[in-house]
């Protein structure tokens, strides 16, 4: 259990950046998880059952990782589970996406952040 835990929170910025993802759609994002679902559809590592979940009851799932697919999808700096041959390939690293968020926050010229405007 405590190895589940672990891993969870080492990859707890990815995961929030897929559930505010899935919350918040954007078309963008929504393209890129389409196109990452037909490919994980057609991987024998699918998991639509949920045995190999990290967390129970969110199915389907990543039988290499057990990342839930509605949120890893999503998540534009994750990539396949499957490390040792990925099937697919995180579009930001962690400190771009790190950057982006922190760029978003900055006032802008009226003093207001960009994300408000």
């Amino acid at each position: 259990m405590s190895g589940k835990l672990n891993k969870i929170w080492s990859n707890r910025a990815s995961i929030l950046e897929g559930i505010k993802n899935s919350a918040f759609k954007d078309e963008h994002v929504e393209q890129i998880a389409t196109e990452r679902l037909a490919i994980c559809i057609a991987c024998p590592d699918l998991d639509i059952e949920g045995s190999e979940c990290m967390v129970p009851g969110t199915h389907p799932c990543c039988g290499q990782c057990g990342c839930s697919l509605k949120f890893k999808l999503r998540s534009l700096s994750s990539s396949c589970g499957n490390e040792e041959e990925p099937r697919w390939n995180a579009l930001l690293t962690q400190e771009e996406e790190d950057s982006f968020i922190n760029e978003i926050k900055k006032p802008n010229q009226n003093g207001d952040n960009i994300q408000s405007s």
